[in-house]
């Protein structure tokens, strides 16, 4: 049987790359949901092109982070290509939530954000 890589080994992520990993926490979703919903959690500041989401879906399809998920029901465009997360790309995401709260809890710490 083959062992899952470490979570740990796949970080820092990216930050696009984050974002369709959070995007895709709760529910499977098509690339044009993922790039809307990555635009507005970021209330706009970052709105990543197609060409520049695809290619992240790819690289993360490839890692095996997320997976090609069937459509959530037959009313659905079928040329829409969904994903979801794999167990290996929640943990990833956890990780990757992890060290930036400790970069936070860090930069509290220093004084340098929050309330320290």
């Amino acid at each position: 049987m083959k062992s899952q890589p470490d979570p740990e080994s796949f970080l820092p992520l990216g930050n696009l790359s984050f974002r369709v990993l959070l995007a895709l926490s709760e529910h499977p979703a098509h690339g044009y949901k993922i790039g809307k919903e990555v635009e507005a959690r970021s209330e706009g500041r970052f709105s990543p092109t197609t060409g520049t989401l695809y290619q992240v879906l790819r690289r993360l399809t490839g890692e095996g982070l997320i997976e090609p998920s069937p459509a959530p029901d037959e009313s659905t465009d079928s040329r829409r290509q969904y994903f979801r997360l794999t167990t290996l790309g929640r943990e990833v995401a956890r990780s990757e939530a992890h060290r930036l709260n400790d970069l936070v809890l860090e930069a509290q710490a220093k004084r340098i954000f929050g309330r320290a």
